[in-house]
């Protein structure tokens, strides 16, 4: 499966649908689209996530400990986050 990335605007906040696999191949493209809105506050919808490598699960990570919302997370994808705490 690949990956996709969908902006959609939500009054105040911006939110990210993730869907396929976020491996370190895909962020730089991931970096491209949502750096230019770390001034609003950003959601990501992770529902259709369907896998993450290790630099994924940083990534994300670290987005949550700036600021970024994590929603519908697979299960087993936020235990990997907490455990990298």
């Amino acid at each position: 499966m690949t990956f996709r990335l969908v902006r959609l605007p939500e009054g105040q906040r911006v939110m990210f649908a993730f869907s396929g696999e976020l491996t370190l191949k895909e962020l730089p493209e991931v970096a491209a689209m949502i750096d230019p809105e770390r001034s609003d506050q950003i959601v990501f919808d992770l529902t259709d996530l369907t896998m993450a490598g290790r630099e994924g699960i940083e990534y994300l990570r670290q987005a949550a400990a700036d600021g970024a919302e994590l929603v519908n997370c697979p299960p087993y994808i936020c235990r990997w986050i907490e455990a990298e705490e």
